[in-house]
């Protein structure tokens, strides 16, 4: 049987638990967009939007650091994960509870304390939208395989290298932080993992 923490941390969810992530993402998504703009905001308009797009950005960079660090390389997690390149189908993701709780406890508060509530409300949005848009794409990567969209088409060929050779290609959703820390494969590599990568 297992302990209430288990149940916490399983990564193996049912079609309603694995779907409800998206739809929670999505909910609080809209609730702090509505927000911030029917409750009276202590900041310009601009400063809203560099925020957002600071949170989004901060995500690309945060899901590189969570894929490559701890996913691949942190016990307990790697082990988790080694079962999403084992079963790349299966309906594989981190509890709702668990992400939502991490993103609350090293980004909101702490911004809150530091800074506003509006500053922590805008530059975690931007977050949980860059959160939700990997979600949505890694979902569709495995998910997905008949594309007619050329932007996604590419981030599942670079994440079906990243299934072949795991130690490279880290970001789903974007390579930026591949080219600068240098774990894009380059030509030559990519070419003998093309046939024998699969999502």
């Amino acid at each position: 049987m297992q302990s209430p923490l288990q149940k916490l941390l399983i990564i193996k969810h049912s079609k309603v638990a694995y779907m409800a992530d998206f739809a929670v993402y999505a909910l609080l998504i809209g609730l702090m967009t509505s927000s911030l703009i029917i409750f009276p905001v202590r900041m310009s308009a601009l400063s809203i939007v560099v925020y957002i797009i600071l949170g989004g950005f901060s995500w690309t960079l945060m899901e590189y650091i969570l894929h490559r660090w701890v996913l691949h390389q942190w016990p307990p997690f790697c082990e988790w994960h080694h079962e999403h390149h084992r079963q790349p189908k299966a309906l594989i993701c981190t509890a709702t509870l668990v992400s939502l709780s991490a993103i609350a406890l090293t980004v909101y508060l702490p911004l809150y304390w530091a800074a506003s509530a509006e500053v922590a409300t805008c530059f975690t949005l931007g977050l949980l939208i860059g959160y939700l848009a990997y979600a949505v794409t890694h979902h569709a990567i495995h998910h997905w395989p008949n594309s007619r969209v050329a932007w996604l088409n590419n981030r599942r060929a670079i994440h079906c290298l990243h299934h072949a050779s795991p130690h490279h290609s880290f970001g789903v959703t974007s390579t930026v932080w591949d080219m600068v820390l240098g774990t894009r494969l380059t030509s030559p590599a990519v070419k003998g993992l093309e046939n024998s990568a699969r999502v």
